[in-house]
C-alpha cells in the first residue's frame, strides 16, 4: 500500500492528506486515464475521442545551442618549459596530452578550475619570478574563460542531461528506492558543483563523476517528468471533453440512474483507487526535487537553459492543477447523488 496525500471529498470540500490507495499494476501509470476516459465515453455513449498525449514539446535544449566557444589560453614554448618548480608544469603537460584532449563535460571544467588554482599558486612560487607577469595574464584569461567552460559542461555532460530531460515512456509504477537512486545522486552532484562554483576551487572530482554515472544509468526522473506531463494533458483533455457530468446522470426525486452507478463505480475503482494516489506520490517526489533544480538553474550560465529547468520546476503545480479541475465536476455530481467516495 502507498499513502495518498490527495484524496477526493465530497462537493463543498477540498483535498486533504488522508486516506490509502491500491498500488497499480505493471502497466504505465497514465493508461488509467486512459481507461477511466473509455467508461465513461462508454457509459454516456459520447463520441470516441482520443486523449493520447502528444510527445512533449518541453525538451533539454540540444548541445548546439548551448555549447560556447571557448578560447584557448596558452604560453610560450619557453615559458611553460620554466615551469617544472610548480604543478602547473605537470598540469599543462597533461592537458596537452591525447588523454587531457579527450576531457569534456564536467571533466573539462573540473580542469579547468584546476589549472586556474595551479596559476595562482605557481604565481606565488619565489622560482617564478622571471614569468610572473606572463602566469598573471594567462590567470586573467583563463578566468575569463571559465562561465563558457561551465556552459558547455551543461550542454554536454550526458548524465546530466539524462536526469533533467523528459523521456520517453510513461513509469511503470511509482518505485521509491529507484527515486531516491536517482534523486541522490542529482542532490549530491549538484551540492559538489555549487562548492565549486562558490569558491571557483575543485577537489577530487571521483564523486561528482560516479554521481554523474548513476544519472546516466537511471530512467526514472526523465519518466517521472513524461508521466507527469502525460497524466497532466489527459486530464485537462478529459476536463475539456466532459466539463459537466450531464443532468441525466444526476439523482433526482430519490432515483439513481443507471448510469450514475455506473459512472460512480469507474470513478471509484479507477480515480480513487488507482490514479490518485500515484498522482500525489507523483507530485511528492517532484516537490523533492524543487530545492535541487532552482540550484541547478542558478547556476546553469544559459538563459534558455535557465527557462527549461523552471519549467521542469512547474511540473507538480501544473499537475496539481489539472486534477483539481477533473475533480470538480465529478465533487458536484457525488453531492448531487450523495454518493460516499470510494464507497459502494
Amino acid at each position: 500500500m502507498k499513502r495518498s496525500v490527495l484524496i477526493f471529498r465530497s462537493f463543498g470540500y477540498a483535498f486533504v492528506a488522508l486516506g490509502l490507495s491500491a498500488c497499480s499494476d505493471d502497466q504505465g501509470l497514465t493508461e488509467y486515464a486512459d481507461e477511466l476516459h473509455n467508461r465513461i465515453q462508454s457509459t454516456l455513449k459520447l463520441p470516441d475521442n482520443s486523449i493520447e498525449a502528444p510527445k512533449p514539446q518541453i525538451q533539454y535544449p540540444a548541445k548546439r545551442a548551448l555549447t560556447r566557444n571557448i578560447e584557448r589560453t596558452s604560453m610560450g614554448l619557453l615559458e611553460s618549459l620554466r615551469l617544472n618548480h610548480c604543478q602547473l608544469g605537470q598540469l599543462i603537460a597533461e592537458n596537452n596530452s591525447a588523454l587531457g584532449r579527450l576531457k569534456d563535460g564536467f571533466s573539462r571544467y573540473h580542469a579547468d578550475l584546476t589549472m586556474i588554482q595551479a596559476l595562482k599558486e605557481c604565481i606565488e612560487h619565489p622560482e617564478s619570478a622571471d614569468v610572473k607577469d606572463k602566469l598573471k595574464e594567462a590567470l586573467a584569461h583563463k578566468k575569463s574563460q571559465l562561465q563558457n567552460s561551465l556552459a558547455n559542461a551543461f550542454a554536454q555532460e550526458e548524465g546530466l542531461r539524462k536526469a533533467l530531460s523528459v523521456g520517453n515512456n510513461s513509469l511503470p509504477k511509482i518505485h521509491v528506492t529507484e527515486y531516491n537512486y536517482a534523486v541522490n545522486a542529482l542532490e549530491r552532484f549538484t551540492r559538489i558543483l555549487e562548492r565549486w562554483n562558490y569558491t571557483k576551487e575543485a577537489d577530487d572530482p571521483d564523486e561528482l563523476i560516479k554521481m554523474l554515472g548513476r544519472l546516466e544509468r537511471s530512467d526514472y526522473l526523465p519518466d517521472l517528468f513524461r508521466t507527469m506531463l502525460d497524466y497532466s494533458y489527459k486530464l485537462e483533455k478529459m476536463t475539456e471533453l466532459l466539463p459537466e457530468i450531464p443532468e441525466s446522470a444526476y439523482c433526482q426525486n430519490g432515483k439513481v440512474p443507471d448510469d450514475a452507478v455506473a459512472l460512480k463505480e469507474a470513478f471509484n475503482i479507477i480515480y480513487l483507487e488507482e490514479m490518485q494516489g500515484d498522482i500525489a506520490e507523483m507530485i511528492e517526489q517532484h516537490q523533492r526535487l524543487l530545492m535541487i533544480l532552482d540550484n541547478l538553474k542558478g547556476i546553469a550560465p544559459q538563459p534558455e537553459l535557465k527557462a527549461y529547468i523552471a519549467e521542469l520546476g512547474s511540473l507538480s503545480k501544473k499537475l496539481t492543477d489539472a486534477s483539481v479541475y477533473f475533480v470538480r465536476p465529478w465533487q458536484k455530481f457525488y453531492s448531487a447523488c450523495d454518493f460516499t467516495p470510494g464507497l459502494d
